[in-house]
């Protein structure tokens, strides 16, 4: 059976007996670089990886490395960085642990006394930095930018014009030309990412792809905003969600129906212990605009809707059912309320789970090889009953991860593909 046959029967619910096996097709089932770098190595291949994310440091998997470690799904993105630079003429850059990397020709960065990497915004050394990588650091961490914030004066659409923009005829020449080599050359399951309605997610409320970054950009103070200012929230969010679908009208003229599925949303909406917010606060500011994203899509492609949220999100599941989401990603099955057999239980037939195949902060991080089999073993007979299971780990497969845990996943998946 072919990758993608495999993926669609997993997104239709149907048992096959087969796994489809995603690593590195979204931005949260992906490969830390300098991991990647030495998976190569390990398996003979010395070649630098491309960063297309440098934010969290996610390295670009390619053919080699989908036919070398058995991956099934593949993600198209858009040609432009989370820091608003475009991920093109590659040029040679070193990780702070010595891996030798690519990155597109627009990262600007400097370095410090201290040995701290600034980033800038759209490559322009003039503005204020939006990313710092600490000395020995793993990533680069946002910086806030916020001015003073004057709520009597308060205009989201001012606020946030520059950031929710249409889609450029380069981006989209990139998106339908990726698309379609994948789907006219390949087998591979195609994941379309496309975060274009990623409501109050971290890279959307702090900026660091803007110069200049005005209105409620500190999370902490977003957070409180969703109490004391629920009608700048909910603006942003009408802003926001009318450009997200003017941007998949144009997403589906480029690439029309060769995606299995899109993803649309990266914001985390639970914590290890319980979710971030009331479920009545999520259905008053969250459920309409996803709704309308949604029906979007499903009453003009054939696109599955993936999201992905981290953390004890069960309390939301009945909604995201209800407002149309397909996908859920991931099952972090470490955090409260999360246990896999009950939400395989409740959610059969109705939402596809898309990773949870391992624990990442256990198992993957401190666990032994046997530990990760066995728990694969598990997961894998639960959550891949009846269908509906697309096999990636809790979360991206991290630079410090043990290299022989990560090495028997691929070697369990041999037995599943």
């Amino acid at each position: 059976m072919k990758s993608r046959e495999k993926l669609i029967a997993a997104l239709n619910h149907q048992c096959i007996g087969k796994l489809a096996f995603d690593l590195g097709a979204t931005k949260a089932t992906g490969i830390n670089a300098s991991m990647l770098y030495r998976l190569r190595k390990a398996y003979g291949r010395d070649e630098p990886v491309k960063i297309y994310d440098v934010y969290q440091m996610l390295g670009m998997i390619d053919e080699k490395d989908m036919e070398m470690f058995g991956i099934d799904v593949v993600g198209i993105w858009s040609d432009v960085t989370c820091f608003g630079y475009r991920n093109k003429n590659w040029k040679s850059w070193t990780m702070p642990d010595g891996t030798p990397a690519l990155v597109g020709e627009g990262f600007a960065s400097t370095v410090d006394s201290a040995g701290t990497t600034f980033i800038y915004p759209q490559g322009d050394l003039t503005a204020k930095p939006s990313g710092r990588l600490p000395k020995n650091g793993y990533y680069f961490d946002q910086i806030v930018r916020q001015e003073a914030f004057d709520e009597d004066s308060a205009n989201a659409f001012e606020d946030y014009k520059e950031q929710f923009v249409l889609y450029d005829d380069e981006t989209l020449r990139y998106y339908e030309e990726n698309t379609s080599y994948y789907y006219n050359n390949t087998d591979y399951g195609i994941v379309l990412n496309a975060e274009v309605s990623a409501f109050g997610a971290a890279t959307q409320v702090i900026g660091p792809m803007l110069k200049v970054s005005p209105g409620i950009r500190d999370l902490a103070e977003w957070l409180m905003a969703h109490h004391l200012y629920p009608d700048y929230v909910k603006e942003i969010f009408e802003f926001q969600s009318d450009m997200a679908i003017k941007n998949l009208q144009l997403l589906k003229e480029a690439v029309g129906n060769k995606p299995q599925a899109v993803f649309l949303s990266s914001t985390d909406f639970g914590t290890q212990a319980g979710p971030i917010m009331s479920v009545a606060m999520f259905q008053e500011l969250y459920t309409p605009y996803y709704r309308k994203v949604c029906n979007w899509v499903h009453e003009n492609t054939t696109w599955k809707t993936l999201f992905h949220s981290c953390g004890s999100v069960s309390p939301f599941m009945d909604e995201m059912v209800d407002f149309g989401l397909d996908c859920l990603n991931p099952i972090q099955c470490e955090a409260a309320n999360m246990d896999p057999q009950a939400l395989k239980n409740k959610y059969n037939k109705k939402l596809v789970f898309w990773g949870g195949g391992v624990d990442s902060q256990s198992t993957i991080a401190k666990g032994t090889p046997d530990d990760v089999e066995k728990q694969m073993e598990e997961r894998i007979r639960i959550l891949g009953a009846d269908g509906g299971f697309v096999f990636s780990i809790g979360h991206n497969i991290q630079i410090n991860d043990p290299m022989d845990n990560v090495r028997r996943v691929f070697d369990v998946l041999k037995n599943y593909r």
